[in-house]
């Protein structure tokens, strides 16, 4: 990991963050009642704003 630069570790830490969050997102379809479309459209929302900060945050402090 010593020899990766700022911007691989930012983009490694942004796809790790979706994976995570899509793991998640298809559990929870799976498992419980179902999602609508509202539940849907507010999690990936919620899930952009959550990866944009991973990255920004990796990125400035790394």
């Amino acid at each position: 990991m010593e020899d990766w630069s700022k911007g691989e570790m930012a983009w490694n830490s942004a796809i790790l963050t979706v994976v995570l969050g899509l793991i998640f997102y298809f559990m929870l379809w799976w498992y419980g009642p179902g999602a609508s479309w509202r539940v849907t459209r507010w999690y990936f929302g919620i899930l952009a704003v959550v990866v944009l900060i991973v990255g920004v945050s990796v990125y400035l402090l790394n």
